[in-house]
């Protein structure tokens, strides 16, 4: 397997591993999305709760740096919404307030993190 691929395979994995460690309906999806002309099941590569995730994963970051920097800019940031002009608006948060957002909707198993 290719350093690229793996990477991103070990992405998906953790992924579908952390959500499943709190019971919640986590299941990385075969091929990453490359079988995805044979049905709405294949795309995207992890399918949380219903919710296609696409994970992209880069070595050094590049691409995602002002991203981490814009988070980090005020410590009490819990998200970050960006927009392209003529697009719509993209809201990017930390794993832990996605946690906190699928703890209130009632996703989790009532289950401890393992």
């Amino acid at each position: 397997m290719r350093g690229n691929k793996k990477r991103g395979y070990v992405l998906e994995k953790e992924v579908q591993d952390l959500w499943r460690s709190y019971g919640v309906e986590c299941k990385r999806v075969l091929g990453s999305g490359a079988f995805k002309h044979f049905g709405k099941d294949l795309e995207g590569d992890v399918n949380l709760k219903g919710y296609k995730i696409e994970c992209k994963r880069r070595k050094n970051g590049v691409g995602f740096k002002s991203l981490y920097d814009w988070l980090a800019q005020d410590k009490s940031t819990s998200m970050l919404v960006v927009r392209a002009d003529r697009m719509p608006r993209l809201y990017v948060l930390p794993e832990k307030i996605m946690i906190e957002f699928a703890q209130k909707m009632g996703w989790f198993d009532n289950k401890e993190k393992k």
